[in-house]
């Protein structure tokens, strides 16, 4: 969508403790209430990204309590930033989370909950197992004005 652009800038500039004078932008809104066709969010493009960080991250990993903490936080971070980065989706609050539990011939079902406007939000996941691990992606884009 077209970029805010920059009010007329403020009289006086803020001052802001020691660091000097610092100048605060003041944004119009754009009023721009739906996404473009080709800026909606695609589950079906989302789901391909996912797999993609996903498998490429967990390819020849074995669970670790110590270390899934920390994958899922790479994870979500790399998930983020490739759906960013891929999805020609601009005006989306993107918002990922990842689970990951050891495989041991239990059930686990994760379910989320979310308030949106069926119109232009939406989500897409995917789950990766191994022999020793399985994790669930899920990304939710929530389109802002």
């Amino acid at each position: 969508g077209a970029p805010r652009r920059p009010a007329a800038p403020r009289a006086a500039p803020l001052r802001v403790g020691a660091m000097g004078d610092q100048h605060v932008h003041v944004w119009e809104n754009t009023y721009i209430m739906q996404p473009k066709d080709e800026e909606k969010f695609l589950p079906s493009k989302v789901h391909a990204v996912i797999k993609k960080v996903m498998d490429e991250y967990l390819k020849d990993k074995e669970y670790q309590v110590e270390d899934a903490k920390m994958w899922t936080l790479d994870l979500s971070n790399e998930i983020k930033a490739a759906v960013k980065t891929d999805c020609n989706i601009p005006r989306y609050k993107v918002i990922v989370q990842v689970v990951i539990g050891e495989s041991a011939s239990q059930g686990v079902r994760v379910a989320s909950k979310c308030l949106w406007d069926v119109s232009s939000d939406n989500w897409s996941s995917y789950t990766y197992t191994n022999s020793s691990l399985f994790a669930v992606g899920m990304v939710f884009g929530c389109y802002y004005e």
